[in-house]
Parts: C-alpha cells; structure tokens; sequence
C-alpha cells in the first residue's frame, strides 16, 4: 500500500472510531427535548445522581409509564423539581402550593379532551420522595401522577441551551 493510501486508510478508521464513540457517548450525556413545559432544550446527564443531588429547582430524568403518553416515541422525560422531601405540599382545589407558596393550577382535560385525575395530598412530603411541576398550563406532571421516587430518577439534567 502506497503511503497516501495509507494515511487515507488510518483518516478513514479514525473518522470511524470517532463517530462510533460519539454515537455511543452522546445519548448517554446529552438529553434534548422539544416539549414546551420547559424552558431550556438541551441538557447535560449526570447519570449517577446521589439522593443528596436532587434538590428542589433540579431536573430530573426518569421513565414515565402512562396512558396518556403511552405512543411517544420515548417514556423517559426531563421535569423540575419543586417540592422534596420534608417539604410541606398542599392542594385545595386545583391550586397546588409547596411551602405555602402557590405553584399554579392542574387541568381538568387534557388538550385532546380526556379528563386528567389529579394529585391529592395534604402534609409533608415523605422520605425519598420528590414533586415535579412546571409553570406550562400543559405539562404532565405530579399534578397528575403524584410522588416520584427519588430512587427512579435516571439522572440530573443540567440545562446547556
């Protein structure tokens, strides 16, 4: 093999190598979402979130299995933390508060029509649990499916973009 065609060859392998880590390294450390609930579309994983690391005004990723959702195309979704653990929760109504402070309102209907149960819970958050809410009047959040586990969080999202 000539040496041009050598040096053609090992660009060509790199080129592969490269692309093959930065498809495989990628997915696992970038999350990008296009959902209007929140306000920053790009993301950047820690996939080994301790308990301590999930604090209120995080994001979270976690698989969320529902009826509502249940043709998207991914089950995993990125939603902020607003109350955890030890954190008083209060709803009256359709109004939901964490610490006395108003968050916003739940739906009674989703945009299709269906009507939304909603989350009812009075009293301190217990241990391990977090509450996950967005201003968007459309995000399918704790308002609907209640508590996440803190052991089910996938991984802390970091907003890049």
């Amino acid at each position: 093999m000539k040496k041009r065609s050598k040096i053609k060859f090992l660009n060509f392998i790199t080129f592969i190598a490269i692309m093959f880590l930065a498809g495989n390294l990628i997915p696992k450390r970038i999350s990008v979402t296009i959902t209007p609930s929140l306000k920053n579309r790009i993301y950047l994983l820690d996939r080994y979130p301790t308990k301590e690391s999930i604090k209120a005004n995080s994001y979270v990723l976690f698989t969320l299995e529902s009826e509502l959702i249940k043709d998207a195309k991914t089950h995993n979704v990125i939603k902020k933390v607003a109350c955890t653990e030890g954190d008083d929760l209060t709803v009256r109504g359709l109004s939901y508060y964490c610490e006395g402070q108003y968050m916003g309102l739940a739906k009674e209907y989703t945009l299709e029509g269906i009507e939304l149960d909603h989350f009812v819970y009075e009293g301190i958050i217990p241990e391990g649990k977090i509450f996950l809410f967005s201003n968007h009047i459309d995000s399918y959040d704790s308002r609907y499916y209640g508590f996440l586990e803190k052991k089910d969080v996938l991984a802390i999202a970091h907003p890049m973009l």
